[in-house]
């Protein structure tokens, strides 16, 4: 069977990691084909595509959709699960849909935290902007102590769009900063954390 879509991404991506975690966790890596790209550079091959040259990007090569060209991890993942048999990570309808969707923005602001911070860091230290990496560590740390208040919330759904991306989001942290680890504090959420980080498309897709 041919791929239908192509997955451009960047291996050190967490949003291009969300995109290539669906395809695992649903079992679709026949009809979507992963190949990974340099960024910011010449000969980026997203800007084949796409002028902004951003990663992920999602290009629909067969069927209805052909030559769409989708940016951003929400809309490529809820692309995605129209993509196969299995059950779509989103909701179709109603309050369960929009408890979804709020998530998933909730998660893309953690990432937006430290993945800003993360830019800052690797400013020259005479250029970094020291009261904006307080202001996105202080962000952060309130998102881990209200996800600790939260775990049983996001164990009674065992895989959407949303709970990938948090896991995705604690690891990066831990990833970017390992000297500042939020398990200690916070082991219910670590609990949830460590169970999904065992899940073969988390080690697969790791950094």
């Amino acid at each position: 069977m041919s791929h239908i879509a192509t997955l451009l991404h960047s291996p050190t991506s967490p949003f291009a990691r969300k995109a290539r975690i669906e395809i695992i966790e649903r079992s679709i890596e026949d009809l979507v084909r992963q190949v990974a790209v340099s960024v910011r550079v010449p000969e980026n091959e997203v800007l084949l595509h796409n002028p902004t040259g951003k990663v992920p990007a999602l290009i629909v090569g067969d069927g209805p959709d052909k030559g769409l060209v989708l940016l951003e991890s929400s809309l490529i993942c809820e692309y995605l699960d129209t993509i196969g048999d299995a059950p779509p990570f989103l909701p179709a309808e109603g309050p369960a849909r929009w408890r979804e969707r709020a998530m998933d923005a909730y998660a893309h602001a953690l990432m937006d935290a430290i993945a800003w911070r993360t830019r800052e860091f690797r400013k020259p230290e005479e250029f970094q902007y020291r009261p904006f990496i307080a202001y996105e560590f202080e962000r952060a740390e309130r998102c881990f102590d209200d996800l600790e208040s939260r775990v049983d919330e996001l164990a009674a759904i065992p895989l959407t769009h949303s709970r990938i991306l948090l896991a995705i989001c604690l690891d990066y942290s831990l990833f970017r900063f390992p000297d500042l680890d939020w398990r200690p504090s916070r082991p219910r959420l670590a609990e949830w954390y460590e169970a999904m980080a065992a899940r073969p498309s988390f080690i697969e897709t790791a950094p």
